[in-house]
């Protein structure tokens, strides 16, 4: 996202100057869609571009989270400052074409993004990463638990090989 930002940024004015010089009936109705074709080439080509540069590690998305956390103040303050959530590739190919009405009836699908905690308390004798994923049902246990002052890896230590849930946090 960083890169994406400092891309955009570093042209702020950015942008085609357009000029219509048809006003006629058929171009009244066709010129708003062709101006959205042309913003959809130019983001595809972007995106294009941007998705060929590789993506954020853990340890990159953990190192600008625990600087944000620390630019607010906030260390070990409360859950949002405590525990951040990545929808990379992975989880993302387990939440693709859910739909939402079927989520409180979803309790037997693997669903699952990454929690990833800010600061973690990890030695060399643990197998700990720092991060786990978590299932979607039982997000909402994780928060409760981060709030109450313990350390992901108390919780990551809960969990059980699931057939079908194996390695993923189901509270």
């Amino acid at each position: 996202m960083d890169e994406l930002r400092n891309r955009l940024f570093s042209l702020p004015d950015w942008g085609y100057v357009i000029y219509r010089t048809t006003y006629t009936a058929e171009s009244d109705a066709a010129f708003s869609h062709a101006i959205r074709y042309i913003e959809a080439c130019l983001k595809n080509e972007f995106f294009k571009e941007v998705t060929q540069q590789p993506r954020a590690s853990l340890e990159t998305v953990r190192a600008h989270f625990e600087a944000w956390v620390d630019s607010q103040g906030m260390r070990d303050k409360f859950n949002k400052y405590r525990v951040c959530l990545i929808i990379d590739d992975e989880s993302l190919q387990t939440l693709k074409d859910t739909p939402v009405e079927n989520a409180e009836n979803d309790t037997v699908e693997l669903r699952f993004v990454k929690a990833l905690e800010a600061f973690p308390i990890m030695d060399s004798l643990e197998t700990f990463p720092g991060w786990m994923k978590c299932w979607t049902q039982t997000l909402w246990f994780l928060w409760q638990n981060m709030g109450d002052g313990d350390e992901m890896r108390q919780l990551y230590d809960m969990i059980d090989d699931y057939p079908g849930f194996e390695g993923v946090f189901c509270g």
